[in-house]
């Protein structure tokens, strides 16, 4: 038998409710209409890096290169398509794991 592809997190009923209006706003200011995956993933991330497991750099989405703060080196972002506004990457100088954002 197949495992299912999505299983259900228990919430409660207000637990809910504070994820829907975060899914809302970070709809808002990033444009980005995803799914709930997507949206746990970029949240997680990002929430990774600001507790230090992660670092955080930036790019912009037109030239998707990144400065590794770990060991001051740039290198480009190899991607096809539309880039997510957050993707995990390590740096193939230092082996850094980052965050990247680009919002």
């Amino acid at each position: 038998m197949q495992k299912p592809r999505q299983t259900s997190i228990g919430l409660t009923p207000r637990e809910k409710e504070n994820l829907g209006k975060a899914k809302n706003l970070y709809e808002e200011k990033t444009g980005d209409r995803t799914d709930w995956g997507g949206f746990l993933g970029a949240v997680a991330a990002l929430g990774l890096a600001a507790l230090g497991v992660y670092a955080l750099a930036s790019s912009s989405r037109d030239k998707p290169t990144v400065l590794c703060p770990a060991c001051d080196r740039k290198f480009p972002i190899g991607h096809s398509g539309d880039l997510p506004p957050v993707v995990y990457v390590t740096c193939p100088h230092c082996d850094a794991e980052l965050v990247v954002d680009f919002t």
